[in-house]
């Protein structure tokens, strides 16, 4: 079903026919999953568009030894490049995909369904390439901060980036780590130097910004 909240997350939904829109309520399914749950693992078949109603979702490699590599996160309102990617070439999923809030709600319309209103809907065509497109950039971004940038100030954009209507970062410092590549250690200790500088205020589980101009 098209509920207000996905129809506020995702409004083009609201610009496709009665027939498009019947399609989707009768296919389409609500799926919710919890903190560190596994969404999609290297290897899956991509069973449709993944369409996020609420939370995080954070997409990963994971080395032979053992190491984990963020390569982006998905939020509310955007797509997962490399799930739609994969389902347009059905391909299989090249990386791992993991729930990074507490929860995440995630509205799936199956692959076949979705290739339907990409052909019929020009709604859709229109959020898809401008989603593939955006996502592009965040990715190649990413990997550049990874590459040239300092840990220090990869772990500034990385709060200037999360940051919520209430000026703090909702993250665990094992998460900030994973999504750097780094250890724990490293960011517990650029965190405590933040901290004493009197630019974050750290509590369990979250982090104020209190002085976010100097961040950015």
């Amino acid at each position: 079903m098209i509920t207000p909240q996905l129809l506020a997350a995702y409004p083009f939904l609201g610009k496709i026919s009665p027939r498009s829109r019947r399609m989707v309520e009768a296919e389409g399914i609500l799926r919710v999953f919890k903190r560190d749950d596994s969404v999609i693992r290297r290897g899956d078949r991509v069973g449709g568009m993944l369409l996020i109603v609420s939370g995080r979702m954070r997409v990963f490699t994971l080395s032979d030894g053992g190491e984990e590599a963020t390569l982006y996160t998905v939020q509310r309102g955007e797509s997962c490049l490399l799930s739609t990617s994969a389902l347009f070439a059905e391909m299989c999923f090249p990386a791992s995909v993991e729930v990074e809030t507490p929860e995440v709600k995630i509205f799936c319309i199956p692959a076949a369904a979705y290739r339907t209103l990409y052909r019929d809907e020009p709604a859709v065509r229109d959020f898809t390439v401008s989603e593939l497109s955006g996502r592009v950039f965040d990715l190649l971004a990413a990997l550049e901060e990874r590459s040239l940038r300092s840990i220090g100030d990869r772990l500034k954009g990385y709060l200037t980036r999360r940051v919520d209507g209430q000026g703090e970062v909702v993250a665990t410092h094992e998460q900030i780590a994973l999504s750097l590549g780094t250890a724990r250690e490293v960011v517990s200790r650029k965190l405590g130097q933040l901290g004493k500088a009197g630019w974050i205020k750290t509590q369990r589980g979250r982090i104020r910004l209190l002085k976010p101009k100097l961040l950015a």
